[in-house]
């Protein structure tokens, strides 16, 4: 059992909270958000307290954290925030759904958060904070890179590589021994057949690469509310 800060009053941080509290013998023992963000003193009965003062209040050395931010920036957010935690001395404790279908022991790194019914084959290599949300298959000797973020019913063939800050949108396919690139994005219902380009965009309907980076696609498609 672990001593857990989590990072967060928001969706993330509730969900994490709730899988947590149900599943892990873990103590949920606050929760942190940016200072200019803190707009009350407790949620979900635990105080909360400014990322800029957390570790005199927890201190890293009987606490750990975990960090359930979303995608924005092409999960850039949430890699600077995993960056400045670990600066602060935090380590960063992973969450791996108890049901999930493994033939043996998963090769994880830390601030993972991987959800339920996920079918995940041998040799797969699962970097440092990468989400997996629920219900997708992995094939053998695939490698999941930092920060990476896999929606749901995602399915990758054997051999895969997907790049640090990818995005993988809902029933995504990738092919056998395919690398997604750095930071690119993968939109719903993709089949992805060869290696994609670092920030490229592939979308459902399109032929090939679309002419804009993801880190630009990404910030249209939340402010219309499409991811």
């Amino acid at each position: 059992m672990s001593k857990i800060v989590l990072f967060g009053t928001g969706r993330g941080a509730d969900v994490a909270f709730r899988f947590l509290s149900r599943d892990t013998d873990h103590e949920i023992c606050a929760f942190t958000v940016d200072a200019k963000y803190l707009d009350r003193d407790s949620f979900r009965g635990r105080p909360v307290v400014a990322f800029e003062e957390i570790e005199r209040r927890f201190p890293p050395d009987d606490h750990r954290m975990l960090i359930l931010l979303g995608y924005q920036g092409m999960n850039g957010l949430r890699e600077a925030r995993f960056n400045q935690a670990k600066a602060k001395g935090y380590t960063l404790e992973s969450y791996v759904a108890s049901d999930i279908f493994r033939v043996e022991d998963i090769a994880v790194g830390e601030n993972c958060f991987i959800l339920d019914n996920q079918s995940i084959s041998l040799d797969v290599r699962i970097g440092n904070n990468v989400v997996m949300w629920s219900s997708n298959h992995i094939g053998d000797c695939t490698t999941i890179a930092d920060h990476a973020w896999v929606t749901s019913h995602v399915t990758s063939a054997a051999n895969v590589r997907i790049g640090e800050r990818a995005f993988l949108g809902i029933g995504a396919r990738v092919s056998n021994g395919v690398a997604i690139a750095r930071e690119t994005f993968i939109g719903a219902n993709v089949l992805v057949t060869t290696d994609t380009e670092e920030r490229g965009v592939y979308v459902a309907g399109n032929k090939g690469k679309l002419d804009v980076d993801s880190g630009s696609f990404m910030r249209v498609m939340m402010a219309g509310r499409k991811l």
